[in-house]
């Protein structure tokens, strides 16, 4: 028996991963009708300049804020162009936090999403060994189906 999904939810970095995983989102989405939710978490202990210890201010913060929100409301608006999607079809969503718990603890619940749509890549392979993938532990923790979008060598050109 085949799911039929109503809310999916693809979280984007701007990693190569993160646009694979938009693609799929947007192809899960158009076969099963459903509302496309893109969700950017930003983690403010992963915007310190350069991983020095130098903390951002709120100016700064609210720069990158609203930066992330212009960037997120075009690329809707180019969804809805390219793919035919109606206006109330797709959301964005900026939340800030460490992405692995307000993917899994606050957003999914919060919209009642029943798939998730994550990147198999991201962060460097160091970084991935010292705090584990955002991938690895939604597909562990997510009250809902989760699909990694894996990335291939001829999507990461």
């Amino acid at each position: 028996m085949a799911l039929n999904y109503e809310r999916v939810l693809v979280a984007i970095d701007g990693s190569k991963g993160s646009d694979v995983a938009l693609e799929t989102a947007i192809d899960v989405t158009k076969r099963n009708e459903a509302h496309l939710d893109i969700l950017r978490v930003l983690d403010l202990n992963s915007l310190e300049y350069g991983g020095a210890g130098i903390a951002l201010d709120g100016e700064q913060i609210y720069r990158i804020e609203q930066e992330n929100e212009a960037y997120l409301l075009k690329s809707r608006e180019e969804l809805i162009e390219k793919h035919g999607f109606k206006t109330d079809q797709i959301n964005v969503h900026i939340r800030f936090g460490n992405p692995k718990i307000v993917i899994t603890e606050e957003f999914q619940p919060e919209y009642n999403i029943d798939m998730i749509i994550v990147g198999s890549t991201g962060k460097s392979f160091l970084h991935r060994i010292v705090t584990g993938s955002v991938a690895s532990h939604v597909t562990r923790a997510a009250k809902c189906d989760v699909l990694v979008a894996r990335s291939t060598e001829e999507n990461l050109k």
